[in-house]
C-alpha cells in the first residue's frame, strides 16, 4: 500500500500541537495534575456522578470545589486514591445529628467545611478491604489525619466500620485512579485535639479536671503553621480514665483522685509542679507519639512522666505486665492471678487532631518495669514517619528536625522499597554521604547497661569507615564498611551504661569519608 508522506506527517503535526494547547491551556490545582477524560477511563468522579445513590455527596464534592481532586491522579504523595464514600442516607444520618447544620442546603453554603469533609473522606493511597486493620490505616487522609478501622463480628460474620461511626457497606469499587468503599453515615471531620476531645464529653469529666489542673493544656494543644498555614498538632497517645472506671475504686470525683493518689497531700498543693505526685499521674498517661492498637509492639514506651509504659504483644496487648496482681480468675478450681492490664476497645482508638485516645480496664498508676531491647529506625523523627508508606527516594534536609543532626552535609535520603530488602526491617533505610557526623536523639531510655548495635550495608569500596559514640563518647572500634561481602548485617559495637532514665544521643562520625547505609539502631539489655 502507498502511504501519503507528507499527508500522514500534517496529520503528526496536528495532533502535536492539539496535545501542545491542550497541555498549555490545563491549569494545575492543589489537588491535581492530570485529569482523567474519555470513556476509558471511570475516575472516582465519574463514578459519582454516574450513580444517583451519591448525589448529595456530589453536591457537597461541587460546593467544596473538590471535583478535581476526585478526577485526577494523585499528586499528594501516594499512589491513587481511598475513598470512603457516603450514600445520600449516609449524609442525611450526617445532617440529623448535627447541630450545625440543619440541611444538606445549610451545609452546602459552608464551602470550607465541605471541601474538609471531602478531604477527611479522601486518603492517600489505594487501600483495599483486605488491608484493613483493626486500627489506623497506613495513610492518612488528604487533610493529614488518620482514619481507623473497627471490626465487628456479628452473627458469624465480619463488619467493618471507619472511626466507629460508620459501617462500611460495599467494599473494592476499583476505579482508574482510586478503590472507593461505601459507607452508611457521613463522617465527621476531626475538629478536636485529644484534649479539647475529653473536655466536650462529660464521660471523661474528672480526667479533663486532672489535666486541667496540672497546666498541661498547652502542651497537648501546642501546634505549629506547615508551608501551607495549616496546623500541625504536636502528636501523642492517651491512657484516658471514664468517670465510670474511677467508680469501680470510689472515685467520683476530682477531689477523690487526689486522695487516691497523694492521701497526705492537701488539695491546695501545687498541681503544676513536675514532682507532685498528680503531675506525675497525669504526664504518665501521656506517651510522646500517636500509637494506635494495631501499631503496639512488644516494647517499652516513652511516657511525659518519669516511667516508661511497657507492652507484651502476644495475641493479646498487655499493659505493663508484673506491676501488680488487678484480677483473679478461676478456671477449674484453679486460681489464676492477673498481673497486667488490658485494653478497653470500646473506648479505645478514638481519632483526634493530636494523636489516639485509649482506656485500659484498670486504673493506670506510675511503674519502673524492667528493661527490653529498644529499637530505632529514625520514625521518632516526624518528616520521616510520614515518609514510611511512600515508596521511592527522599532527600530529607537537615534544617528543622527534630530528633536528627549533622554536620558536614545539609541532606540525606530516606529510601523505601517496593520490594522486599533482606535485613531492614519495613524495607527502608537511610543514606548519608561524604565526610560526616550524624547524631541521632533518642526517646528516653531506662537505666541499665546495653549493648549497642547497628543494621549497616556493607561491601562497597566507596563505603565508609565509622565511629560510633553515645553521650560523646566512643563505642567499640573504628567499622570499615567497605569490606566483606554486599549485604546488611547487624554490629555489636560495644557496650554503654545508662545511669538514670533520660533521653541520650547517638552520633555515627566518618573517619573515612564516603556512604553510610543504616536501618536502624539496636539497645540489647545485658
Amino acid at each position: 500500500m502507498k502511504i501519503n508522506k507528507c499527508n500522514c506527517n500534517r496529520k503528526v503535526f496536528y495532533v502535536f500541537l492539539v496535545l501542545l494547547s491542550t497541555l498549555m491551556s490545563c491549569k494545575k490545582t492543589d489537588e491535581a495534575d492530570i485529569l482523567f477524560t474519555g470513556n476509558k477511563y471511570q475516575n472516582l468522579k465519574q463514578y459519582i456522578d454516574a450513580n444517583a445513590d451519591f448525589s448529595s455527596f456530589k453536591k457537597i464534592v461541587e460546593a467544596g470545589k473538590m471535583t478535581d481532586a476526585l478526577s485526577s491522579y494523585n499528586s499528594n504523595g501516594g499512589v491513587d486514591f481511598t475513598l470512603f464514600l457516603p450514600t445520600n442516607e449516609a449524609v442525611n444520618k450526617f445532617i440529623t445529628g448535627n447541630v450545625t447544620y440543619s440541611s444538606l442546603d445549610a451545609l452546602l453554603l459552608d464551602a470550607t467545611y465541605c471541601t474538609e469533609i471531602v478531604r477527611y473522606h479522601l486518603v492517600n493511597g489505594r487501600i483495599p478491604s483486605k488491608e484493613f486493620p483493626n486500627g489506623a490505616l497506613a495513610n492518612k487522609t488528604i487533610s493529614n489525619y488518620f482514619l481507623t478501622i473497627f471490626f465487628r463480628e456479628v452473627n458469624n460474620a465480619v463488619t467493618y466500620s471507619v472511626n466507629d461511626e460508620s459501617k462500611i457497606v460495599t467494599k473494592d469499587i476499583i476505579l482508574a485512579n482510586g478503590t472507593i468503599h461505601t459507607i452508611d453515615k457521613m463522617l465527621t471531620p476531626v475538629v478536636y485535639t485529644s484534649y479539647q476531645w475529653l473536655g466536650k464529653n462529660n464521660e471523661f469529666s474528672i480526667y479533663s479536671e486532672l489535666l486541667t489542673k496540672c497546666g498541661l493544656a498547652d502542651t497537648l494543644n501546642a501546634f505549629k503553621l506547615d508551608e501551607q498555614g495549616r496546623e500541625l498538632y504536636n502528636e501523642y497517645t492517651l491512657f484516658a480514665e471514664s468517670n465510670e472506671l474511677y467508680a469501680t475504686k470510689n472515685i467520683l470525683s476530682f477531689n477523690d483522685l487526689v486522695k487516691s493518689i497523694n492521701p497526705l497531700g492537701a488539695m491546695d498543693q501545687d498541681f503544676k509542679s513536675p514532682s507532685n505526685p498528680v503531675n506525675k499521674y497525669a504526664r504518665y498517661h501521656i506517651l510522646e507519639k500517636s500509637v494506635f492498637l494495631d501499631e503496639f509492639k512488644t516494647e517499652v514506651y516513652t511516657t511525659y512522666g518519669d516511667y516508661p509504659i511497657s507492652v507484651d504483644l502476644n495475641d493479646t496487648l498487655k499493659f505493663n505486665k508484673g506491676a501488680k496482681i488487678l484480677d483473679k480468675v478461676i478456671n477449674n478450681k484453679d486460681s489464676v492471678f492477673v498481673n497486667y492490664l488490658l485494653i478497653n476497645n470500646d473506648k479505645s482508638n478514638v481519632v483526634t487532631r493530636s494523636g489516639a485516645i485509649h482506656q485500659l480496664n484498670h486504673l493506670l498508676f506510675p511503674y519502673l518495669p524492667g528493661r527490653k531491647s529498644v529499637t530505632y529506625q529514625f520514625y521518632e523523627e516526624p518528616v520521616i514517619n510520614a515518609l514510611r508508606a511512600v515508596e521511592g527516594e527522599h532527600t530529607i534536609l537537615i534544617e528543622g528536625l527534630e530528633s536528627i543532626s549533622m554536620v558536614g552535609a545539609k541532606s540525606f535520603i530516606y529510601f523505601k522499597s517496593a520490594t522486599t530488602i533482606s535485613g531492614p526491617l519495613n524495607n527502608d533505610y537511610l543514606r548519608l554521604s561524604g565526610d560526616v557526623s550524624f547524631t541521632f536523639k533518642t526517646p528516653k531510655i531506662l537505666a541499665g547497661r546495653y549493648s549497642l548495635g547497628f543494621m549497616f550495608q556493607r561491601g562497597s569500596s566507596n563505603y565508609a569507615s565509622i565511629q560510633a559514640s553515645v553521650d560523646g563518647k566512643n563505642v567499640g572500634v573504628v567499622l570499615d564498611l567497605s569490606k566483606d561481602t554486599p549485604t546488611f548485617r547487624t554490629f555489636t559495637m560495644g557496650n554503654v551504661d545508662f545511669l538514670d532514665y533520660s533521653t541520650h544521643t547517638v552520633t555515627l562520625r566518618t573517619i573515612i569519608p564516603g556512604t553510610i547505609i543504616i536501618d536502624r539502631i539496636i539497645f540489647e539489655p545485658i
